[in-house]
């Protein structure tokens, strides 16, 4: 984390297009949407508002979000991590800003027009509805980090980071436990696993992952710090990228012959859970406290 937190928010962001090149301060958007006043450069060269661009990032994960409450909570923490990301008020390159951003044009081509313009009605109106608000602690934009699903609660930064941050500190998020993505299970013989390693570069027998593969160092609600075979010791982080997993809540068990690696949540477990959010939104919940359940102690404020 640069500072902890934009490293932290870097983590934060889920994977789809990454999206830009250059932002200078501006003016206007096409169509009806208000305006930010910060433009953004696409890859392709094309200019929009960074209201427009955080319409963007809120449409990469609507498969998680789609009651309106939670739309707006989602749309406020899309806009929150672009202006602290981008700041206010500076012309700069954005070549280094890690944003995930989905195009009209991808949504229509992803979904289908119907589907598309469903999206692009319930975005626009979350977008018009919470206008301007980003979520501040104190004096300070937060860093606003998410994730799909949770381990059934939210997990602090300390936790994770070392580093405590007020807004980012455990919540119950029980409701998580029915997404479907709350846990996953790989079974694969052992002579997959040491193939896999080999191809990340690690050398390992099949027989010495059966008989030396363990999670040796965990953290108290379950993610992985160190796993360990007798030639080579990763992190949580790295065991996930090499097996891709889902998060690094994940445990390693003999079955039979074979390994079972059970994951459980999707993403880190810090900040907003998106299927939470979803969840209490159902129950009636407004963005307003959904916002504060997740953040709490922060405060919505008007972009500066």
């Amino acid at each position: 984390m640069k500072k902890i937190v934009q490293g932290i928010l870097i983590v934060s962001m889920s994977v789809l297009v990454p999206g830009l090149c250059t932002m200078a301060i501006h003016g206007r958007t096409g169509g009806n949407q208000k305006k930010m006043g910060i433009s953004v450069t696409l890859q392709n060269g094309k200019t929009i508002d960074g209201e427009q661009f955080v319409t963007g990032m809120a449409a990469t994960e609507l498969s998680y979000v789609r009651e309106e409450e939670a739309i707006k909570a989602w749309m406020i923490v899309c806009r929150t991590n672009f202006l602290k990301a981008a700041g206010t008020g500076k012309q700069g390159n954005a070549e280094d800003l890690s944003l995930d951003y989905l195009s009209e044009e991808e949504l229509e081509k992803n979904n289908g027009r119907k589907v598309w313009l469903e999206m692009h009605n319930q975005l626009e109106e979350a977008s018009e509805e919470t206008f301007g608000q980003v979520l501040y602690y104190g004096d300070a934009v937060i860093d606003a980090l998410y994730h799909p699903v949770s381990i059934g609660k939210t997990v602090s930064s300390g936790e994770i980071y070392h580093l405590d941050v007020p807004y980012l500190v455990s919540v119950d998020s029980s409701q998580d436990v029915e997404a479907a993505d709350y846990m996953d299970v790989r079974i694969m013989t052992y002579k997959d696993c040491a193939q896999i390693l080999k191809e990340k570069g690690y050398k390992e027998s099949a027989e010495s992952c059966k008989k030396n593969l363990a999670v040796t160092k965990q953290t108290e609600n379950g993610f992985v710090q160190t796993v360990e075979t007798k030639n080579h010791s990763w992190t949580g982080e790295q065991w996930k990228e090499i097996f891709a997993l889902n998060s690094a809540n994940f445990y390693l068990e003999n079955y039979g012959d074979r390994l079972r690696i059970v994951t459980v949540g999707k993403g880190h477990s810090m900040g907003m859970s998106l299927y939470g959010a979803n969840a209490l939104a159902k129950k009636g919940l407004s963005f307003q406290t959904i916002l504060s359940y997740y953040y709490p102690g922060t405060e919505r404020k008007k972009q500066k």
